[in-house]
């Protein structure tokens, strides 16, 4: 039973002519294509973004404006912030004593 495993293990590993050369090729371009992907991320418009990094920590001194940027991939994390403008409608109620009951709101704008 071992002997006929070994030997359709060896038939199968046999395979045409080239066929390790091109898998090795598809590997490598596999690999070399998700590297590429792992190592390019970007900061959208309103974000800015700061490295960790799992050696030295956070790279506070570089701070990252919107576009592609590129990273050393399982060392470097960014970390993206919203920094973008909100207003925010603050309204609360008003009732005196010889007044009607009545809100007062106002709109202010500012970081949230």
């Amino acid at each position: 039973m071992a002997q006929n495993l070994k030997d359709l293990a060896g038939r199968l590993s046999a395979g045409p002519r080239g066929m390790g050369t091109a898998l090795k090729l598809l590997l490598g371009t596999s690999a070399m294509a998700y590297s590429v992907r792992e190592s390019v991320f970007t900061v959208e418009g309103g974000h800015r973004a700061i490295f960790f990094n799992w050696i030295s920590g956070v790279q506070q001194d570089t701070i990252l404006v919107e576009g592609l940027h590129f990273r050393i991939p399982w060392f470097q994390y960014p970390i993206i912030y919203d920094i973008q403008a909100r207003s925010r409608k603050i309204s609360f109620p008003i009732d005196g004593e010889y007044l009607p009951a009545s809100a007062v709101s106002t709109q202010c704008s500012g970081a949230s």
